[in-house]
């Protein structure tokens, strides 16, 4: 079984996934089990850093290498 990240919590502390799926504006078939992959893969950063007002400032410690 895989396990759940670390967003799995803050997921939780908003609601749950259909909760969160409607606060983004998330709709139609699949917009709940897309937030439902988030608390095993995390919430994506381009998400999270366009909806600060509702997850807070995006962790530094999470920037990846990658980005420039």
């Amino acid at each position: 079984m895989n396990e759940l990240h670390a967003d799995a919590d803050l997921i939780e502390q908003l609601g749950g996934p259909a909760a969160l799926a409607r606060a983004l504006g998330y709709e139609g078939k699949g917009a709940v089990q897309r937030v439902q992959n988030w608390k095993y893969r995390g919430i994506p950063e381009l998400v999270w850093r366009r909806r600060e007002d509702l997850f807070g400032p995006f962790p530094e410690s999470r920037v990846t290498a990658n980005a420039a």
